[in-house]
């Protein structure tokens, strides 16, 4: 009895030794082989034939060249709703938008989670940030603290839709408007929040900022967007941004022209161009592969979505996690999240962390002058949360399949992995 009992017990661990030699990391076979994943922005030969117009028009500048002109049209009857202004970036359709609406106030609202890019913007305009906290399921500022903070002096609401999420928050929209605070959005990983994505309805906001950058939805180069049916606001993108040319041609030298030249870049509005003509397209497939990999890792403890997957507008720029890592026999902290992240990329899935501190600590305006214990839930997400990146096509079901394979690899070893390593301490 007890030999058998012996035996069993010895078979067992030979298994769960067997299942760990499995995983890559350990040298077993990528679930994911390598070559499969096309990464994004997933060069076509169309894109040569965009740029090549640009050289047969013998002009590779100018904020009137017609592929810009071209573009800023085509993006605002994409959206059906906003005047569109093509910017060298899309820190710099922030930065314009914060140099309009400054003189409301000296502080600007946003959440501590954020990217240095969308903040540092607010600093360089003579503004003060004032950091919130942001909301566990989505990652954006938290409405009800937002709507606390609007004191005298607030000059703008800066919500940034992180990873293609929609924020919606229509009780802090709301409460900002009752107050004459501007609402500036920053929708460079969300280029669908520029669409009817609230009920049928566009999201109330006075100025959208938009990326056309390599890693964006518009995939180009380096390239900005400022959305908005402010027509002040759009002819202060052109005082502020060009210095000694305007879009008709002329060679004037603009009295009000602080001279930071946030002309677009005409080859990266070329590819942006042909982007915008087939973005209906990249988005379904987008949110089809989004949905088959949600629906087949859904069911895996202590895994979380960092999206609504109801949401049927969310632009899916990757796929945002985050993990419970008591759930997986693990203490609170990074190091479930950090082994999961080692496991699955070495299994071939495209997984990364996207910060590890709040934005205030990254930016030398702001650092050391807030506390990281202030944005419990910036920290959770900081310490727990990873994202797939390569979630556009030309990738289809038959990569998202091996994603999925992927993860149940892992998973399914996962306790007998932790065991393991809690032996080894």
């Amino acid at each position: 009895m007890n030999e058998d009992v012996s035996f069993r017990s010895t078979k067992r661990a030979e298994s769960i030794t067997h299942r760990i030699a499995s995983l890559a990391l350990y040298g077993g076979t990528p679930a994911v082989p390598p070559g499969t994943v096309t990464p994004w922005p997933a060069p076509k030969k169309e894109h040569l034939d965009a740029l090549a117009a640009v050289l047969e028009s013998g002009k590779y500048h100018r904020v009137n060249h017609p592929i810009v002109a071209d573009l800023e049209k085509r993006l605002a009857q994409w959206t059906g709703h906003w005047a569109v202004r093509a910017v060298g970036s899309g820190t710099a359709a922030l930065h314009i938008a914060l140099d309009h609406y400054k003189n409301r106030g000296h502080r600007v609202l946003t959440a501590a989670l954020n990217w240095p890019g969308a903040v540092g913007p607010i600093s360089i305009s003579g503004l003060e940030p004032t950091f919130v906290d942001v909301e566990l399921n989505l990652a954006g500022i938290k409405p009800d603290m937002a709507s606390e903070m609007l004191e005298p002096g607030v000059a703008a609401v800066l919500t940034t839709h992180l990873f293609g999420n929609n924020i919606f928050a229509p009780s802090l929209r709301a409460a900002a408007r009752a107050r004459g605070v501007a609402l500036i959005d920053d929708v460079c990983q969300s280029v669908a929040a520029t669409t009817r994505v609230v009920n049928g309805d566009y999201i109330d906001s006075d100025v959208l900022a938009l990326s056309g950058n390599g890693a964006k939805h518009l995939g180009a180069g380096e390239l900005g967007f400022l959305l908005t049916r402010d027509i002040p606001l759009i002819e202060h993108v052109d005082e502020v941004s060009l210095t000694s040319s305007s879009r008709d041609s002329a060679r004037i030298f603009s009295p009000n022209s602080q001279g930071y030249n946030y002309r677009p870049n005409v080859l990266s509005c070329s590819i942006a161009d042909y982007r915008v003509k087939h973005l209906d397209q990249q988005l379904y497939e987008r949110r089809a592969n989004a949905a088959a990999l949600w629906q087949g890792i859904c069911h895996l403890p202590g895994l979380l979505p960092l999206f609504d997957p109801s949401d049927k507008h969310n632009s899916v720029l990757s796929f945002p996690l985050r993990i419970v890592p008591e759930e997986l026999g693990f203490p609170s902290g990074p190091a479930a999240r950090d082994l999961i992240l080692k496991l699955l990329q070495a299994e071939g899935v495209p997984v990364w962390l996207w910060l590890t501190k709040p934005v205030f600590d990254y930016l030398p305006s702001t650092r050391g002058r807030w506390s990281d214990g202030d944005f419990p839930n910036t920290m959770m997400l900081l310490d727990t949360m990873f994202y797939v990146s390569e979630i556009a096509p030309p990738n289809d079901a038959d990569v998202i399949r091996l994603y999925v394979n992927a993860f149940h690899k892992i998973w399914e070893v996962f306790p007998s992995l932790t065991s393991k390593l809690a032996e080894a301490k």
